[in-house]
């Protein structure tokens, strides 16, 4: 036997669709919206098919059985937004906003919401009708779209940066006449250790990437800076780091889908830096030691040396 209050909201339910226009609002084969019918105390009066497909909800689960409160987030309601929302629009007869709505399963989805008031055949106001556009797809497509967007400009930002380095590769000119001397670039030069190299630096790449993606810690710099000192022990230069780069960035993407050829592209675009800072440094302990073991005796000798001659000539 039905309770007092279940046998109200049913009598209620049936005066609205006996004296309303419900039926024709809700649009019932109208599918890809919610749209939903209540009352000023909640109670559901109609769900059309759309609502079905985009709540989960069967419409036997929900009129005259819920409230219109289980399609918004739990803090929504319990903060008073919800109410809020009811009272704009009992004032102005019409409220839109984008928010979230919650599904049958607890989803949490974005949406476009629109509601309305409604009247019984006499013009007076009876309830309100909602109708929602589930915009899940959308928001994954412009994040798509953003995603991509970015991807292409961090693209173009390390081929900036790799000409960026390329200016400090041996110049046209100079490379005619270093190849008259007989110096080459260590792909011609010696093609064994330049592939030696790439494998190295090919290695270090999916280092990069695992760390990356599982978050885990492998000692990238160290294996930067001694590849860069076998660069500098083979008289690697710049030019050779690119070539190293370019070569080992060509091998990693050759097959890979696009999202794995970027996060290649920009765990490379960290490591061609960090690499040529490591070169750099190399060739400036390399300089200075070699400043320190060819330099002339010391200014004191020489003041000396002066000083025992001076005092000879007086």
């Amino acid at each position: 036997m039905k309770n007092t209050s279940q046998q109200l909201i049913e009598d209620r339910i049936k005066d609205l669709r006996e004296n309303t226009d419900f039926v024709s609002t809700l649009l019932e084969s109208l599918v890809g919206y919610a749209i939903i019918a209540a009352d000023f105390d909640g109670n559901i009066i109609a769900f059309n098919e759309g609502a079905r497909e985009i709540y989960g909800y069967a419409p036997e689960e929900i009129i005259g059985r819920q409230s219109i409160e289980i399609f918004f987030p739990r803090d929504f309601v319990e903060v008073g937004k919800l109410q809020q929302i009811i009272d704009g629009l009992i004032e102005k007869g019409r409220f839109s906003y984008e928010g979230e709505k919650v599904r049958k399963n607890g989803e949490i989805f974005p949406a476009q919401i629109l509601l309305t008031l409604t009247n019984d055949k006499n013009g007076k106001v009876v309830g309100f009708i909602e109708i929602v556009e589930d915009l899940t797809l959308r928001r994954q497509a412009e994040k798509a779209q953003a995603e991509a967007r970015a991807s292409a400009a961090r693209i173009e930002q390390l081929e900036r940066e790799l000409r960026m380095l390329e200016q400090f590769a041996v110049p046209p000119e100079a490379a005619i006449t270093a190849h008259a001397f007989g110096l080459k670039s260590l792909s011609q030069a010696v093609p064994d250790t330049f592939n030696n190299l790439v494998e190295r630096y090919v290695s270090l790449m999916d280092l990069a990437l695992e760390q990356r993606a599982y978050k885990v810690e492998h000692n990238i710099s160290e294996g930067l800076r001694s590849l860069s000192e076998e660069i500098g022990f083979v008289n690697g230069g710049p030019r050779d780091v690119v070539d190293i780069h370019g070569t080992a960035l060509r091998i990693q993407t050759k097959d890979g889908t696009s999202q794995k050829s970027q996060a290649y592209a920009e765990e490379g675009r960290l490591m061609v830096l960090e690499l040529m800072g490591y070169l750099a440094s190399y060739y400036r302990n390399y300089a200075s030691g070699f400043a320190r073991t060819h330099a002339p005796a010391t200014t004191a000798t020489n003041v000396r040396k002066g000083t025992r001659e001076g005092g000879k000539h007086g």
